[in-house]
């Protein structure tokens, strides 16, 4: 949820598996012949001539099922000249933490027509740390079945009416490890709209500590420890390249076009990397407009995402693309599913949305747009090429079907705030799910 913002400014959620996707209100973003778009595309009023610095502070409040309540502050100084909209340079501090002691902090440079190129330049580098993240297993079959560390628990003479009961219950299907990280990416235009497309560069590096700062490894009896007694240590370095094709009239609220990107990435220890595989990255984004009153527009996207190699448990997780997010389950992909449920290095995914326009008003100078959403995640994973269903013998979850399929679906509340953040209020659930609805405050878009 987002609590206070400034004019111009471009807010998101702080998070460690996103990446950019460039600034949210850029004049080529819009047709300048379709007139409900127009007004979002005014330039700012700087002087093109001088160089002119804004420093914006951002409160942030998030409420997420899978991270708990929490919030922090976005610090950022923006840099006008030379006409570049909606800005020049955004240069920001990032501070966040949760209930559930997910801590995201970062320090992010982002820059449009770098050195007077037809470059976008984004770099970042940050610290994350989590005890909560989910590990139920991998593949489709996972059950992340309560009923197993009961039994454990009392296997191991642990009294039910004892905290020490409880916390095993809770943190065996559970993850804790620290990962500094930095990672960039890079965009270079080779044609403007209609049809703009761009050559797609990156890198990312993270650093994995199994633990805390202060206690290392895995939470000690969890089926994370059982399979890694010392969790997975080490440094993945994963280089990046690939393509964007654009045609969104305007890229924060799409009423019409396409986003297309293609990609693969792969690490190796010759490029500082403990582990050695390689993936590749297909998405394929529609918007169509399907009623002019009120407003309604369906927004769809396709995505195939493989890999093959030894992988650890964290770049299994996470998808490639301008934008690296878990999958499947969480926020961004896989609504109503528990953050990162389903782990496989082959996944076919779907996303379906509906967005209703509803009003606009102003508050305090802040221009705010409101809609409704309803929404559909589905997917297809598999474990690895030669193991579809993740199960084999010793590992404690059921096979799953090599055919199956996951899913979640739910409603939401959009703002589209100055006509360039997007804040989301969203519930969702699944009947894969045992746990109650999900709920998400997220910054940004899903698809």
């Amino acid at each position: 949820m987002l609590v206070g913002a400034a004019v111009g400014a471009r807010a998101e959620e702080p998070s460690g598996a996103e990446a950019p996707d460039g600034f949210t209100r850029d004049p080529a973003d819009v047709s300048a012949d379709t007139p409900d778009h127009a007004a979002l595309a005014r330039p700012g009023h700087h002087d093109p001539s001088k160089h002119e610095f804004l420093f914006v502070p951002v409160p942030i409040g998030v409420a997420n099922s899978d991270e708990g309540l929490g919030g922090g502050v976005v610090l950022a100084l923006h840099h006008y000249h030379g006409g570049v909209e909606p800005l020049r340079d955004d240069l920001s501090l990032r501070l966040y933490l949760t209930s559930k002691l997910v801590q995201r902090h970062e320090l992010r440079w982002e820059g449009i027509q770098v050195l007077d190129l037809p470059l976008r330049l984004w770099a970042r580098v940050g610290f994350f740390s989590t005890v909560s993240q989910t590990f139920c297993g991998y593949g489709n079959g996972v059950t992340c079945d309560e009923a197993q560390p009961r039994a454990l628990a009392l296997d191991a003479g642990l009294d039910e009416d004892e905290p020490r009961f409880n916390d095993f219950v809770r943190r065996y299907y559970q993850m804790r490890y620290v990962r500094p990280h930095a990672d960039t990416v890079m965009r270079w235009r080779l044609r403007d709209k209609p049809h703009r497309v761009e050559l797609l560069t990156g890198w990312r590096l993270g650093w994995y500590l199994p633990g805390t700062l202060l206690e290392p490894g895995p939470w000690p009896g969890s089926l994370y420890a059982g399979l890694y007694p010392d969790g997975e240590p080490g440094v993945s370095s994963v280089p990046q390249l690939g393509v964007t094709l654009d045609n969104r009239d305007f890229e924060p609220a799409p009423s019409s076009g396409y986003f297309v990107e293609a990609s693969v990435r792969g690490a190796h220890p010759w490029l500082g990397s403990t582990w050695s595989w390689a993936g590749m990255n297909l998405s394929v984004h529609g918007y169509d407009q399907v009623a002019a009153s009120p407003h309604t527009v369906y927004a769809g996207r396709l995505l195939v995402d493989l890999a093959a190699g030894d992988m650890p448990t964290e770049e299994i997780a996470e998808i490639g693309g301008t934008k690296d997010y878990g999958a499947f389950g969480g926020q961004w992909i896989g609504r109503g599913v528990r953050d990162r449920r389903y782990l496989g290095k082959l996944r076919v995914i779907h996303q379906s949305e509906l967005r209703t326009d509803v009003a606009g008003f102003d508050v305090f100078g802040v221009h705010v747009d409101t809609g409704l959403v309803a929404f559909a995640d589905v997917a297809w994973v598999g474990y690895d090429w030669d193991n579809l269903t993740g199960a084999t013998p010793g590992q404690p979850w059921r096979a799953g079907s090599p055919l199956g399929l996951v899913f979640g679906a739910g409603v939401g509340l959009r703002l589209l705030v100055n006509r360039a953040i997007v804040a989301r209020a969203e519930v969702a659930a699944s009947p894969l799910e045992q746990r109650s609805p999900s709920f998400y405050t997220p910054v940004g878009n899903s698809l």
